[in-house]
Formats: structure tokens, C-alpha cells, sequence
């Protein structure tokens, strides 16, 4: 069903040969934008791509243009309904609302019975759309890269892209340990997925490492299998005495993918650095990269060093500021690019048993970031969604990761009610 309505989508890609395309700013976005470029690229359409924190911005096009909506649409019906040009919307979020306009196609798994949050993000919906629109499956790499970024499972579509990626010789699937391709003390050192603090730690680092038996200088690609289940069951412990959530676990030890496509082979490592420059306003740089231009591949390796270390470095900060509400807990920052992060790591590895709300607070605005795991039993979209419109901002996303933009001046407000909303739905 998902296939028949990205088909309903060629009569415009024909009708039109100048495209718009707008995306989100993270990993799950550049790689579903930079999927539909490639593929627009291949019918020799022209095209232009712009990166967004969301629809809150301003979609500029003439009414003769085709836009398309990429890892964002299907929760803004208002605004969607204003565009008064032909649409596309490639997304995954819950959909909200009626969208009243007629020369429009929504493709959304969302819509055809299958879950957004875990079994096909946005980049896998595109890779879907790309592929009615021609041969496309050496772009299931990128698929994949933007599944990881937003913290999916392989299972159902993704599952099915990850399988045709392997039998087309497109990905290589690697067992053991989730990491980075390097030395792994460096890969333990500035590892986010999972977050293991040794930053700042170094003298622990070493006396893991060190009753682990292993090299730091050694490569993670290098480790022998008897090392990498010493390795593993090291990290496990460790992330059991930091109260981590046990679904971390799934994700840690599924493997390494490895994309043959891809500049960047390590899938992992491929996301976190698209997600890292997103992150710090260096889109062009990430999108770059998910297009293979080789060019870009320092620029982006160094934005990506750079940010993780500033991430690290406002973990330590943060987290002792933590604050506790009746049923969530939260955190207020003044940084506008780290709530997202510092609310996924925090509620993975160290505060799984609530939903953890980030907020930063920036001018007049303040951007949330809520995260919850599916133990929790809270929908966060909604509360985000009722909790926005209750102070004058609007939110939504999926259950367990949603966020929203309110006024600066409407925090304490707005936690109140999410504190309400969050204890109201746990009681369920």
C-alpha cells in the first residue's frame, strides 16, 4: 500500500522540472533529502534542497513549483493546507489533523498500518519513493543511516532494505560491538550510542581497558571475537550500574553495518557525523557527504569531532542539574542546538524510568526535545501536542520521541502541564 501511494506521486515528479525539496536538520532528514535528490538527480530534474528545525519556518516556492516535504508535513495540516503549489509529503510522523488540499501526496507508513517510530523512518520512506521513481537500491545505505539516527529497529521495513541491501551487495553486516571504526579508546572515549561517560575519565578508561585485557591503540575493526566478548560484557556491565535502559542493549550488539556505497563505511559513524552537522548549522556539509562528493569527507569528519566533544562536555555539565517532577523529569539549558541529544542520552543511559523533557531556551523561544522508551507507558506525541497549543506553541512527533516550540516566558507553564498530561496518561 505504501508502494501504490509513492506511485500516486509520479504524475507530479513528471508534471514538474524544477523541485523544491525541504527537509529536516538531522541525520533522519539530510539522508531522506539527499535519497530524493539523488533520485530527482537521475531523471535529470533540477532541483533545490533547504533544510529546516521543522515547519514552524517559512516553505518559500512559486505556485507553479513542486514541494516536497521530507521527514516533516504530516503533523503541520494548517500549514501544508496553505501551500498553495503541488506537495509531496515523504514523512513518518503521526499525522494530525485534516489536510484540505487536493493536489497533494502524503506517503506515510503511518497511513498505511505501519509503525513510524520503529520499523521505517523517514529516510526509509524515501527510499521507497526513490524507488518508484527508478532503480534506487544503492541508496539503502542511507536508508538505514537515518533509521539508526533516529534510534529504530531493523525490523519490518527496515528489516526488508537491510535484507535487499545485503543480497545486492550494497551493506555487510560486521558482529560484535556497535562502534566506531578506530582505536577503541578513542571509540569508547567519544561514543554517544552508547553513552559510556568515560569522557573526562580517562584515568577509569584505562583500568577498564586494562582488566579487559585489551589495547587501546588497538582498532575496534582489529578486535579478535574472544576480545570483543570480553569488551562486551565489560560495556554491559557498566551500562547496567548506570541504570542504562535494557532496550540499549539490542542496539549495542546488533552489529556493525557496513555501507560498500558509502564514503563513510561504518553506518554508525556515517549517522553521527550527518547528525553533527546538522547540529551545527553545516547541513550542506552532511547532505554533501550522503551525495558522495569525497570533497567534504575532512570538513565533515572534523565537524563531527568537534561537536562531540562540546556534547560530552554539556553532558557533564547537565547532568547535575536534573530536576524532578511528579511523573517526568527535565532539564532547561540555554542551548539552542542541544536539547534533542542531551535528551536522548540522558533518558537512555541514566533516567529511563520517566520521560525526560530537555528544554533550551533561546530569545524569545524555547525548543523541547521529550523522550520516553516503550516501557514507559506515555504518549509523548500528545502530550507534546496538547501541552504546545495550551501556551500558545504547537508540538508533536512520535510516542516515545516528540518535542515542541513554545514562548521563552511559558517554561514553567508548559512543564507543569506536561508533568499533568505525563501523570495522567501513567495512570492509564
Amino acid at each position: 500500500m505504501l508502494k501504490a501511494t509513492a506511485r500516486e506521486s509520479i504524475k507530479f515528479i513528471e508534471k514538474h522540472d524544477f523541485i523544491r525539496i525541504y527537509t529536516h536538520h538531522d541525520s533522519d532528514g539530510i539522508t531522506s533529502g539527499a535519497i530524493i535528490a539523488t533520485a530527482l538527480m537521475r531523471l535529470k530534474k533540477d532541483f533545490q534542497v533547504r533544510f529546516l528545525r521543522g515547519l514552524n519556518e517559512v516553505v518559500e516556492y512559486d505556485r507553479d513549483d513542486l514541494i516536497i516535504l521530507s521527514d516533516m508535513g504530516s503533523g503541520y495540516p494548517d500549514v501544508v493546507s496553505n501551500i498553495e503549489a503541488d506537495v509531496i509529503i515523504v514523512d513518518h510522523h503521526i499525522p494530525t489533523g485534516r489536510i484540505e488540499k487536493n493536489n497533494i501526496v502524503h506517503i506515510n507508513p503511518m497511513l498505511c498500518g505501519i509503525d513510524g517510530t520503529y520499523e521505517l523512518s523517514a529516510s526509509g520512506t524515501a527510499y521507497i519513493f526513490a524507488n518508484v521513481l527508478g532503480d534506487n537500491k544503492d541508496l539503502c545505505g542511507l536508508a538505514l543511516v537515518g533509521a539508526i539516527g533516529d534510534k529504530q529497529k531493523m525490523i519490518g521495513g527496515n528489516a526488508e532494505i537491510l535484507k535487499e541491501g545485503i543480497e545486492n551487495g550494497y551493506i555487510s553486516l560486521k558482529k560484535g560491538l556497535t562502534l566506531h571504526s578506530m582505536n577503541i579508546r578513542d571509540a569508547l572515549i567519544y561514543s554517544l550510542e552508547p553513552y559510556l561517560d568515560f569522557y573526562g575519565n580517562e584515568e577509569e578508561l584505562e583500568e577498564f581497558l586494562k582488566k579487559c585485557g585489551i589495547d587501546g591503540e588497538k582498532n575496534v575493526e582489529d578486535l579478535s571475537e574472544e576480545e570483543m566478548y570480553r569488551i562486551s560484557s565489560a560495556i554491559a556491565l557498566r551500562l547496567l550500574r548506570m541504570n542504562a535502559y535494557t532496550g540499549v542493549f539490542r542496539d549495542i550488539l546488533r552489529g556493525r553495518l557496513i555501507l560498500n556505497k558509502e564514503l563513510i563505511k561504518n553506518a554508525l559513524t556515517m549517522c553521527d557525523i550527518i547528525n553533527a552537522c546538522g547540529r551545527v548549522s553545516a547541513c550542506s556539509i552532511g547532505f554533501s557527504l550522503c551525495m558522495r562528493d569525497e570533497s567534504y569527507v575532512n570538513e565533515a569528519l572534523e565537524i563531527w569531532r568537534n561537536y562531540t566533544i562540546e556534547l560530552l562536555e554539556k553532558l557533564r555539565d547537565v547532568k547535575d542539574k536534573v530536576r524532578e517532577g511528579f511523573c517526568m523529569r527535565y532539564v532547561i539549558m540555554e542551548d539552542g542546538n542541544a536539547a534533542s541529544p542531551i535528551a536522548t542520552i540522558l533518558s537512555r543511559y541514566l533516567y529511563p524510568d520517566k520521560p525526560f523533557i530537555a528544554i533550551s531556551v533561546k530569545d524569545d523561544k524555547a525548543k523541547v526535545s521529550a523522550r520516553g522508551n516503550e516501557s514507559i507507558k506515555v504518549n509523548l506525541a500528545e502530550v507534546m501536542q496538547k501541552a504546545g497549543e495550551k501556551v500558545g506553541g504547537r508540538g508533536g512527533g512520535h510516542r516515545v520521541a516528540s518535542g515542541a516550540i513554545i514562548p521563552a516566558d511559558k517554561v514553567d507553564e508548559f512543564i507543569s502541564e506536561v508533568d499533568k498530561l505525563c501523570c495522567l496518561q501513567g495512570l492509564k
